[in-house]
């Protein structure tokens, strides 16, 4: 599994070299997906429909917390194109959408600091707060599927 993880990671880190020629929206709608595939077996733990494995759960929040940071390097003026969901109030309103970032990787660090912990309460309410400031950014900055 740790190969697993190392793997997650490293292509985390790639992704920029790796679209260099994409779309930003391509870009960040593919490092979006990443994250959504690392939180969702978090989820599935927190929700005690798989066992909770202190090294794997810690491992899994570390990569989200470092998936988290790289889309949001993919929002350039006007950048929205193709398939893209991100509303015109990304740019509208930048300090808005800068302080869900923020929520977003604050939550995301607490995950992986009380996933280090072992503390199953604690890392409930992190997962929480985690899922709650996907919703407030979702809600205010994406819209519909086209």
């Amino acid at each position: 599994m740790n190969k697993i993880l190392t793997a997650l990671l490293l292509a985390a880190i790639a992704i920029p070299a790796a679209h260099a020629d994409d779309a930003p929206a391509e870009v960040r709608t593919k490092a979006f997906k990443k994250m959504l595939l690392t939180f969702e077996p978090l989820g599935m733990v927190v929700r005690e429909r798989a066992p909770y494995n202190k090294t794997q759960f810690e491992q899994q929040a570390e990569t989200l917390r470092t998936l988290a940071r790289e889309p949001f390097n993919h929002f350039p003026a006007n950048s929205i194109s193709g398939k893209s969901r991100a509303k015109p109030e990304i740019w509208s309103q930048p300090a808005k959408f800068q302080a869900n970032r923020d929520a977003l990787l604050k939550a995301t660090d607490n995950l992986a600091a009380a996933a280090k912990s072992g503390d199953l309460a604690s890392i409930k309410k992190s997962y929480g707060q985690v899922a709650q400031s996907c919703k407030t950014c979702h809600d205010a900055f994406r819209g519909p599927e086209k």
